[in-house]
């Protein structure tokens, strides 16, 4: 299993990580109209989602192991007066009660290590999270260019299901990518609720991600 690495938050941010995520936002609202209120932001960044939750009344916790994201984070909760529990970890070793939220958020996060990580972090969430409860998990796709054309965007493949990024914030940050096949075998503890893979294109590429809702049935 791959050693987690941390992004590096100190760079200049696109507007999009600082901003409540599209696809995410319509959950959210679900997850406030069932009472679902205790929920672990999983790989926070710089808490775009956390910190919109916490204005919604949310109980939230976030998680995150890169210090300089989770100081942006502390800093912006602090200067609205926004009350977010922020602990710095490894995803690979949640130090959460089982049975301890109603759900949990990784948004474009949890695939930031190879297959055998991203299995435990699974197995990590279905732990803390309560029967009943739901997962909103986002996950890179293989019909992806990064993925579909090896070496130009990321010069180290692990195996078959993880690339090392060598660009931007992302230099030496894994991600692993699926097909919709691994997806649902590596969900498989879990009830489905939807699953969409969205395609976001630009100039000189096309990024793939699935965008999952599922459930913890037992």
């Amino acid at each position: 299993m791959i050693t987690s690495k941390a992004w590096n938050w100190d760079s200049d941010i696109h507007d999009y990580w600082k901003k409540v995520s599209d696809e995410f936002l319509p959950v959210m609202l679900k997850w406030k109209s069932n009472n679902f209120l205790k929920i672990l932001d999983l790989g926070c960044g710089i808490g775009r989602n956390a910190l919109y939750m916490a204005r919604l009344n949310f109980d939230v916790y976030a998680f995150d192991l890169s210090d300089s994201g989770l100081s942006r984070l502390a800093d912006e909760a602090e200067k609205n007066m926004l009350s977010i529990n922020i602990k710095r970890g490894d995803m690979l070793d949640l130090p959460y009660d089982d049975d301890f939220f109603d759900c949990v958020l990784g948004f474009h996060s949890i695939y930031h290590t190879d297959y055998e990580g991203l299995q435990k972090v699974i197995s990590g969430i279905y732990r803390i999270v309560k029967k009943g409860g739901e997962l909103f998990i986002t996950l890179n796709s293989k019909e992806s260019d990064v993925w579909q054309q090896y070496g130009q965007y990321a010069d180290k493949k692990i195996d078959e299901y993880t690339l090392i990024k060598t660009e931007t914030a992302e230099t030496a940050v894994p991600h692993t990518y699926l097909d919709y096949k691994e997806v649902l075998e590596l969900l498989s503890g879990f009830s489905i609720i939807r699953i969409q893979q969205i395609f976001d294109y630009f100039e000189d590429r096309k990024h793939a991600h699935f965008f999952i809702t599922c459930r913890k049935e037992k």
